[in-house]
């Protein structure tokens, strides 16, 4: 399944400015800054592994600060066990002003619709701006039986 969110406007002074370019008018940082896309297995079968990605892509003229540590946290969910329930950059799958993504490995030990929430937080700059940004991260899985007789 594929979320995608959209962020809203937002900025604090950066320490990295970019000149504009001679003749040319600087490039405003207006509308949102990134693209958030969630991508999680519509189903799961309970005791069997599975994974989630979340995908951060930042809009032009945005980028990625690479200097603010991101952190994913999701909350304790019955019947689902994470491998990392707090992941940070250096766990990242992806960390680089052109994108972040973290994967979160899981495995579901009870059948039912799990819901599963939690917090991205990483920042966002622009020429002249950057932007830390919060953000949820909220999305369910189906768990049902494999083709076990008692489930």
């Amino acid at each position: 399944m594929l979320f995608a969110l959209l962020a809203s406007l937002g900025g604090c002074p950066s320490s990295a400015k970019t000149p504009p370019v001679a003749g040319k008018a600087a490039v405003e940082p207006t509308g949102p800054r990134f693209d958030l896309a969630i991508e999680s297995p519509t189903g799961a079968v309970k005791g069997d592994p599975g994974t989630v990605r979340i995908a951060v892509s930042p809009r032009a003229p945005w980028h990625v600060n690479l200097d603010y540590v991101p952190k994913l946290t999701v909350g304790p969910t019955a019947g689902v066990e994470f491998d990392r329930a707090e992941q940070r950059g250096d766990q990242a799958e992806r960390f680089d002003a052109d994108g972040l993504a973290f994967v979160l490995p899981f495995r579901a030990n009870a059948k039912g619709t799990k819901r599963i929430a939690g917090e991205l937080h990483f920042a966002m700059c622009a020429d002249d701006a950057c932007a830390p940004e919060s953000v949820p991260v909220d999305f369910t899985i189906d768990v049902g039986c494999g083709t076990e007789a008692v489930c």
